[in-house]
């Protein structure tokens, strides 16, 4: 995959097996987590719920391989029992707790575009735009200066990123600016359209997470 590629690439499944080799774990996991999250509504299953919960917790190191394990054969096991109209909706929040994370990614975002989305088109369109918000861009990486993060910065990623509400990116493109970023893919980032959400390169980067 070419850079101009990976700038139009409409088509997730592409991006997904670029980043097979050139990803990270824990943010493949959290794409995964924010597809579901984008149906959250329609995700009724406790068991399906906890698993999508477990495992943004383990993408952060807050849960354990057992305890990942665990959420996905109890939501795997559910799976089964809940009625026809309902698996469709129970199944992507089982496989984002799948071992690999590649595996999760490309699973769930294959499910949620083939069976939960009617505007298909559209579903891929917005989870190619997430993977680089994610993933920022590969082919020309960001130096974030540690003068960058202060605490008006550091305090303003920790909300979003826990609260999953993204509209004060524009904020925060400000607060980097008043400490002395000039790096326009990072302030272009913050004040563009999105979507944005938790695994963000830019946000990452606030808050040191890798």
């Amino acid at each position: 995959m070419t850079e101009q590629e990976w700038i139009t690439c409409a088509d997730p499944a592409q991006i997904i097996d670029f980043l097979r080799e050139n990803g990270n774990g824990r943010k493949l996991r959290l794409f995964a987590c924010g597809c579901v999250r984008q149906i959250w509504h329609l995700v009724e299953v406790g068991s399906s719920r906890h698993a999508v919960e477990v495992a943004e917790k383990f993408a952060d190191n807050e849960a354990s391989d057992a305890d990942l394990k665990k959420a996905y054969l109890r939501a795997a096991a559910e799976v089964k029992d809940v009625p026809e109209y309902d698996v469709t909706h129970a199944d992507p929040a089982c496989a984002v707790s799948r071992e690999h994370s590649w595996d999760a990614a490309y699973c769930v975002e294959h499910i949620v575009t083939s069976r939960l989305r009617p505007d298909w088109k559209e579903s891929r369109q917005i989870h190619s735009s997430m993977l680089r918000d994610i993933f920022g861009n590969p082919f020309r990486p960001v130096v974030f200066t540690p003068e960058w993060r202060t605490c008006t910065a550091v305090a303003l990623a920790q909300l979003m990123y826990e609260s999953r509400d993204f509209s004060p990116m524009p904020i925060l493109a400000d607060a980097l600016q008043d400490a002395g970023c000039a790096n326009d893919d990072i302030l272009n980032h913050c004040r563009g359209p999105g979507p944005h959400v938790r695994g963000c390169w830019v946000v990452d980067l606030v808050l040191g997470k890798v």
